[in-house]
């Protein structure tokens, strides 16, 4: 069943959190578009409105590309959400004027929240979300510029300052504007569910293994020598991932013995450098599974593999299922190859 997110703008808020949750939304579209290209109804859609719940319209130089997918379905409220952006401001007394002018806001929220609606907050929104008194008893986070106003003015909100985003009941907040993009793939998991949610942050969010894997690989190397070693290591492990494993080989690209390799690599590493090597083929065939056609004995191959069974099982241990199975749960795109991702259902069927 779709989902619908309402943006809640105002003359005062982070309009580009509002212009990136769109961007996030419309990413999921595409990827679920991808992997199921014969269904009619995509699962996202979303609107701007003010504080009184009326939707806004687009400026046309944005009308083009953030709009809305086709009509607006009609939801129940438990396949809504609000988000709410951070306000800008400049101090905790300004805020605190802020937060007393947005009486319609605050109406908003709670009217939503008694009806069963998803909240969202990013920055210092989640104390608009406060000062609309749905937070009472609830976990949330907030950026660390105000966290001592915070659990001043709203004592009752169990503040939880060392992570990310907070998640609880139906109601997720973001404290750094850098967690935006995770808040909202939370809603996304929420409504669309995990296979889409987390697909959408393998494409999305910065992962070391898969950057370097990508060729993104920094060109200094560490001031510590044993970071040093490690690093030309785990350089020579990934220009060399598809060939077959050699300690003395690897060590010698570190110009150091192989026993000091094996220190070194467990004591900066947390692990050996064929288990690293492992992870390295791994992390690449979990790529190959998502983006590309290819049969599971070539992506074998690929990742420097000869024996099936024991890449199944190292598979496995990695990821806890199948190759086959995580192709079907993350896999970008569905089998069919000739077709695009803005077909529309139709034209997918028929081409």
């Amino acid at each position: 069943m779709s989902a619908r997110i309402d943006l809640l703008y105002s003359s005062d808020c982070l309009s580009g959190a509002l212009l990136n949750t769109i961007d996030v939304l419309r990413a999921a579209n595409t990827i679920w578009r991808l992997r199921n290209p014969n269904e009619r109804n995509l699962p996202l859609y979303w609107s701007i409105i003010d504080g009184n719940g009326n939707q806004l319209p687009l400026p046309p130089w944005l009308a083009d590309t953030l709009v809305s997918p086709g009509p607006m379905p009609d939801l129940p409220a438990e396949r809504t959400a609000l988000f709410v952006p951070g306000l800008w401001t400049h101090s905790t007394h300004h805020l605190t004027q802020l937060l007393g002018n947005a009486k319609a806001e605050s109406a908003l929220i709670a009217a939503r929240h008694a009806a069963g609606a998803v909240l969202a907050a990013s920055y210092t929104g989640p104390a608009v979300l406060a000062h609309a008194g749905v937070l009472d008893g609830r976990h949330a986070t907030v950026t660390w510029l105000m966290a001592g106003w915070f659990g001043r003015t709203f004592p009752k909100v169990r503040l939880m300052m060392d992570r990310p985003i907070t998640a609880d009941g139906n109601i997720y907040c973001a404290g750094a504007p850098a967690s935006h993009t995770s808040l909202v793939l939370a809603l996304i998991q929420h409504f669309v569910g995990d296979e889409v949610a987390q697909t959408c942050a393998n494409v999305m969010q910065y992962e070391p293994i898969r950057f370097q894997q990508a060729g993104l690989i920094s060109g200094e190397l560490s001031k510590h020598t044993r970071d040093g070693v490690v690093y030309k290591a785990k350089q020579w492990l990934e220009q060399h991932v598809t060939e077959s494993y050699s300690l003395n080989a690897t060590a010698q690209a570190a110009a150091v013995s192989p026993r000091t390799l094996l220190r070194y690599f467990r004591e900066v590493v947390g692990m050996t450098p064929l288990d690293y090597l492992h992870r390295l083929r791994i992390e690449r065939a979990k790529q190959l599974l998502e983006v590309t056609l290819f049969d599971l004995r070539r992506i074998i191959e690929m990742c420097g593999y000869q024996d099936p069974c024991a890449f199944r099982r190292l598979f496995r241990r990695e990821t806890g299922i199948s190759p086959s199975e995580y192709r079907r749960a993350y896999a970008v795109r569905s089998t069919r190859r000739w077709w695009r991702a803005d077909d529309t259902p139709h034209s997918a069927a028929t081409d």
